[in-house]
């Protein structure tokens, strides 16, 4: 009797001071070595993936997607790291978040990557509106981020106003912003009951490598979004733009100090050159890659080449 009321009292303590707990099956398949857990901060319950050894490198995913447009790089980044990639709040398995603003969603993930980095700087890999709401953690916790990765979307400034919504070629990069950020949860209802149709026109749209995403693929992220907690979830953080956008201003006065790499798509679909130019702005030592032949999707288009960019600057 008493070696069980010690155990129970053992699992109580444990629930109470752990910071993660397991979690169900996942929407996705987990790479071999990696498991699926919660840890719940700030009233929101996120999910992430972690899987190897040594100093934390932090994935976080754009839209459209989960923690699992990281899967091909995870179990190589896991030969040098612990890494853990997260859904962003609302999106995936995470649950919503108050608000949607980045300067509200970064501490959310920031506190996450210190329950794995408690004391030692970690290396952040973020990538289309993971920019979004990590930047404003990089700028202001500057001593815990060792290397940055930046990919495939400008940090929200007053230059995203001055993008066109239509050109000579059709859709241009961010012709659903207005859409998304529509007041009256337009887009969900147009979107609710064609989410797969969506996704591919949207996703293959923003591809130069449209072969990179099979029907098994874009049914796994159709799956996940026709949930309407996250579809409502994934255009919010568009109606939130323009509040991050303006928070970040005074956060600009400060430059980025660590190492930055900006990573750009130099095909249809990718930002390119420009990617890396904003970043400089932003930055005091950044770096820049272009790579060629590879729209938006960098993770998934162009994973091998993608891997060893991020790889290579990582480790040296």
């Amino acid at each position: 009797m008493m070696k069980q009321l010690l155990s129970a009292v053992a699992l109580a303590a444990a629930v109470m001071v752990g910071p993660a707990y397991a979690g169900p099956k996942t929407e996705f398949p987990v790479p071999a070595g990696f498991e699926s857990a919660y840890s719940e901060i700030d009233s929101v319950k996120l999910h992430y993936v972690k899987g190897g050894s040594g100093p934390l490198a932090f994935l976080v995913h754009g839209f459209g997607q989960s923690w699992y447009e990281w899967h091909q790089l995870m179990p190589e980044l896991a030969k040098t790291h612990t890494v853990v990639a997260v859904d962003l709040p609302g999106l995936g398995q995470s649950t919503p978040p108050k608000s949607y603003a980045g300067q509200d969603v970064a501490p959310i993930l920031h506190k996450l990557a210190k329950q794995f980095s408690p004391t030692a700087p970690f290396d952040l890999v973020a990538h289309d509106i993971g920019i979004w709401n990590t930047y404003p953690m990089a700028v202001t916790h500057q001593d815990d981020i060792r290397k940055l990765v930046f990919m495939e979307a400008p940090i929200p400034d007053d230059r995203i106003y001055a993008f066109p919504a239509f050109t000579p070629e059709g859709e241009s990069l961010v012709w659903h912003f207005s859409f998304f950020a529509a007041a009256g949860n337009l887009a969900e209802t147009l979107v609710t009951g064609h989410e797969r149709m969506f996704l591919e026109h949207f996703i293959k749209e923003h591809a130069t490598n449209r072969d990179a995403f099979s029907d098994e693929l874009l049914d796994l992220y159709a799956a996940s979004y026709a949930k309407p907690q996250t579809l409502n979830a994934s255009f919010e953080y568009y109606r939130s733009l323009n509040e991050t956008t303006e928070r970040n201003k005074p956060l600009a006065e400060t430059k980025l100090r660590m190492p930055a790499l900006a990573i750009g798509g130099g095909g249809h679909g990718g930002m390119g050159q420009l990617q890396v130019d904003q970043l400089r702005e932003y930055g005091t030592n950044v770096e820049g890659v272009v790579i060629p032949d590879c729209g938006h999707w960098l993770p998934e288009e162009c994973s091998a080449a993608l891997n060893v960019a991020v790889i290579k600057f990582l480790t040296k």
